[in-house]
């Protein structure tokens, strides 16, 4: 007697497992986008004058600080391939295509090679062939298409404009004249530099009533050497002003690990027990340069030298001297 609820099922064939429609695998087909992708982003830049390191007047506030003064301007227009003469492409061909539909221009209108009102010339006044800047902090709003597009021509100058703060600071060129930041990018290095001078300050506490530390530091920050009677209060002066104006480089000396060592050298060197030749460091018994075999003996090798565990006498001896 069969079971209820159960159904059997008879075994198929060879001759209908082998007739039976073989299945393929259809890819699906991918849906393009129906027209350009929009290229426009919600974010404000700034483009921030950059002053002349060569400028005659480097006076703060000076109307002509920095080699500009505060009501001029420059123009940067479309560069030109020098090869053809033609204009440099500052947009890709999406952007084109966008741009064109979204402000109601006709197709191709923001081509380079249009012989006759060419929206690039600068002669052209339906077109955007320039862009304008003062020394004051200039804003464009990447929403919008005008100031898209100044933004690439901008970019598209990149003898004179710097393309971020990164860009000016790893690889800076002597023609740069202004810098493109974000405003999220200048709110986040507000807080990584306020982050930064507090940092500094807190290594500055440790330190701030040793006057043989604070002048060796100064030396190190501006290369130039201190009489070893500066007055502290001068010396805690400087110190506040470096951190103020770039607190990176401040930490990177404060936070040497051989500055200690560093400033054992300068007050040898001060009291005669170490000398100093072209920039080599010497025990002045023996006149013994104070690196190893086949090394200059600069300050940064001789402050190795004197710490290494080998010759950790040397150092107590050198200690011990200073106290006399």
């Amino acid at each position: 007697m069969a079971n209820k609820g159960r159904v059997e099922k008879e075994m198929p064939t060879m001759n209908e497992v082998q007739n039976e429609p073989k299945q393929t695998y259809v890819e699906p087909v991918k849906q393009e986008p129906s027209g350009p992708v929009n290229c426009l982003r919600n974010e404000r830049v700034i483009v921030r004058f950059v002053a002349s390191p060569n400028a005659l007047v480097r006076q703060k506030g000076h109307v002509l600080d920095g080699g500009m003064s505060e009501r001029a301007f420059r123009e940067f227009v479309v560069p030109r391939l020098q090869s053809t003469g033609a204009f440099k492409n500052v947009l890709t061909n999406n952007e084109k295509a966008f741009l064109e539909q979204i402000m109601g221009l006709e197709y191709n209108a923001l081509s380079v090679y249009r012989k006759a009102d060419n929206f690039w010339s600068d002669n052209n006044p339906y077109g955007i062939g320039k862009v304008r800047l003062y020394k004051q902090d200039n804003f464009l709003d990447l929403s919008n298409p005008e100031d898209y597009i100044k933004y690439k021509i901008l970019l598209a100058n990149e003898d004179y404009i710097a393309p971020s703060l990164q860009a000016l600071e790893e690889a800076p060129k002597a023609t740069y004249q202004f810098v493109i930041i974000s405003e999220n990018a200048e709110a986040s290095a507000n807080l990584s530099r306020n982050e930064g001078i507090m940092k500094c300050y807190e290594e500055y506490g440790a330190i701030r009533n040793d006057a043989d530390t604070l002048r060796v530091l100064l030396e190190l920050l501006s290369g130039r050497p201190l009489a070893p009677q500066t007055k502290l209060d001068f010396l805690q002066g400087k110190v506040i002003e470096y951190i103020q104006k770039d607190p990176r480089n401040f930490l990177r000396f404060i936070q040497d690990e051989l500055l200690s060592a560093k400033v054992l050298i300068k007050k040898c060197l001060d009291r005669g027990i170490i000398s100093k030749r072209n920039d080599a460091y010497y025990l002045t018994d023996g006149d013994k340069p104070l690196c190893e075999l086949n090394q200059e003996s600069t300050l940064d090798n001789a402050a190795r030298y004197i710490t290494s565990t080998k010759r950790s006498e040397l150092k107590y001896t050198l200690e011990a001297k200073v106290k006399d």
